[in-house]
């Protein structure tokens, strides 16, 4: 069954890691430090078990040179003949297992300490003959059984003094996450003042940073949207009112002019509200055609801007237009249409806030066609300047506009830029595309 909480994983992860290195250490401390312990036994066992030998043989019976020699181990006499067990330093029980293999083990005597295991008990033991059947044993013994217990029961006893710290290591490692956790679900229910408390300077510490940055851009991405609803639907709503107030009166026959001129009052609101409309749906699908819908070529920037400044003169031929192509055959990669819809949303633009004269010049730039578009209209305040191609701004006169936000949108992607700047009593718009044969190719 798979652990749903963080904190009990890591709990249970850590006490296995703990576990397992206590039973890892435990057991190569053992076999390390049996083996240069075997190593001390069997010299000492040897040298003891000679020391009785001789003494035997000396001075039989002697048990104070004996003990002297060392009573760690125990010895005796086995009589081969009779099977008589006489053990030396006095009255020792000697294992039953061990007797039962001393006909065997004399047998094979070999000289030296050997190493026997008889059931689960581990032996060293020396045999040496003191006369025609009879023989001196010495031996040392070990139950490896309570060996593995002893080592079974310190890593037990090392595992369960780590739960409470692994424990505290494993909240110390959740208690922030779970913080982050509550910290994403005010964001996602838009709680915009709740705050995260957490101070460190790790990985956590950096996703916490991040997640704060990204709430805040989730706000402000938020409050303009609201903005931006509201003056979508007052901007549309406005025109609306207007074409159901004058379709009414021609209904009820009380309208103040002719029908024929209130007709033309509904046509240029809905030509208004159409337009607005289809700002809004270009805006929406823009980032989607430019991705996916590639009509890219080279054509001329200058063409196309006389073409363009032809048609606006046309539609305000009160405005005094002019037009300085400094550069011929100014070749740009990418779609036309669409860089012909950036320029258009900014010579618009000139339209509506221009007093007398717009003046539009091509330059050269290194790397780029700049465009710079200067109208003699009102100034743009420094609130508004800063904001005036944001997608969702409303500006300080109430009013808001997609037109300049579809034309950064453009020009960006293509690897131009625009701007816009208060100079000598002037508006002027400058806009950057990249030439032809320096087009960033990333966009492709």
């Amino acid at each position: 069954m798979r652990m749903k909480s963080l904190t009990l994983r890591i709990w249970v992860i850590l006490s296995i890691v703990i576990l397992i290195i206590a039973l890892v250490t435990s057991l190569a401390f053992m076999f390390v430090t049996n083996g240069f312990e075997d190593e001390d036994a069997k010299h000492l066992l040897e040298l003891t078990h000679q020391i009785v030998l001789d003494s035997l043989k000396d001075n039989p019976g002697n048990e104070s040179t004996v003990e002297a020699a060392g009573h760690h181990y125990r010895h005796f006499v086995f009589n081969l003949t009779d099977g008589q067990l006489t053990p030396i330093l006095g009255e020792a029980q000697i294992p039953d297992p061990l007797v039962n293999q001393l006909e065997s083990l004399v047998n094979q005597d070999k000289g030296r300490v050997t190493d026997e295991t008889i059931g689960r008990t581990h032996y060293l033991l020396r045999i040496s003959p003191i006369g025609e059947s009879s023989y001196l044993i010495s031996y040392t013994n070990s139950d490896e059984r309570e060996d593995v217990l002893k080592i079974i029961l310190i890593a037990m006893l090392v595992t369960l003094l780590s739960l409470p710290i692994s424990k505290l290591i494993a909240n110390n490692i959740a208690k922030p996450l779970k913080k982050l956790e509550a910290y994403t679900k005010r964001v996602a229910n838009k709680e915009w003042n709740s705050d995260l408390e957490i101070r460190s300077k790790d990985e956590i510490g950096r996703l916490a940073m991040a997640m704060k940055e990204m709430k805040e851009a989730l706000r402000i991405a938020d409050e303009e949207e609201r903005k931006f609803l509201q003056s979508v639907s007052h901007d549309l709503k406005t025109p609306v009112m207007v074409i159901m107030g004058y379709a009414q009166e021609i209904i009820d026959g009380m309208y103040e002019d002719s029908p024929e001129e209130s007709a033309t009052i509904i046509k240029n609101e809905a030509t208004r509200l159409e337009k607005k409309i289809k700002q809004i749906l270009y805006f929406n699908t823009l980032d989607y055609v430019l991705d996916n819908e590639k009509e890219d070529e080279e054509f001329y920037l200058d063409k196309l801007l006389t073409y363009l400044v032809t048609n606006f003169q046309a539609v305000n031929p009160e405005l005094n237009w002019s037009l300085a192509l400094n550069i011929k055959q100014a070749a740009i990669f990418g779609s036309q249409d669409r860089i012909r819809v950036s320029l258009e949303n900014v010579l618009e633009n000139q339209l509506r806030f221009a007093k007398k004269a717009v003046e539009v010049m091509l330059m050269d730039s290194e790397r780029f066609w700049v465009v710079e578009i200067k109208n003699d209209g009102p100034s743009i305040s420094e609130q508004d300047i800063h904001h005036i191609f944001k997608s969702l701004y409303k500006g300080s006169n109430g009013n808001f506009g997609l037109g300049l936000s579809i034309s950064n949108k453009i020009i960006n992607y293509y690897g131009g830029s625009i701007t816009v700047e208060n100079r000598e009593g002037r508006v002027c718009f400058r806009i950057s595309y990249p030439k032809s044969d320096w087009r960033d190719q990333d966009y492709k």
